[in-house]
């Protein structure tokens, strides 16, 4: 579909593969790529895939990322508050983490909630990402980190 009905791969500049299937299994199969971002954008709907969203699947993550490089995880819900997932994460792998909500209007049809997880300060505090991002937790929930054999849907439910 992707290449079909949108054109921003043919306008890319860089090589594109596109690679069918569940991106953390074929991630998982691939050797390390060295990327300088990572975009998660799995998380449109309401279905919320968990299994992206573990220890585990953020080891092979950051096996392909550079080490100064940049994971951006968009967690828009509505009934779910996924921030408190993300930033155990990022405490777990001692990573820098920063929000960035965009909020609907002109540009924009719906609001899109955004996170930024870096081992790399130097580039969060860079000007125009501290002028879009929120360094401190919105969220006061309290959770356990999630693994591949624990995760806990209802304890990130918004009420």
């Amino acid at each position: 579909m992707a290449m079909d009905y949108f054109t921003y791969l043919d306008d890319a500049e860089a090589r594109v593969e596109v690679v069918l299937g569940d991106a953390r299994l074929s991630m998982e199969r691939e050797a390390p790529q060295g990327f300088d971002i990572l975009v998660l954008d799995a998380f449109s709907s309401d279905a919320i895939p968990v299994h992206l969203l573990t220890i585990e699947a953020f080891e092979i993550y950051l096996r392909h990322l550079k080490p100064n490089g940049v994971i951006a995880v968009h967690f828009t819900s509505r009934h779910f508050d996924l921030e408190p997932v993300l930033r155990q994460i990022a405490q777990y792998f001692d990573m820098e983490a920063a929000n960035i909500y965009s909020p609907a209007g002109r540009l924009s049809a719906y609001p899109a909630d955004w996170m930024l997880l870096t081992t790399n300060k130097e580039f969060l505090d860079e000007g125009l990402i501290t002028e879009a991002a929120l360094r401190e937790a919105v969220s006061d929930k309290q959770i356990r980190t999630w693994t591949d054999d624990y995760s806990n849907l209802f304890q990130v439910l918004k009420f």
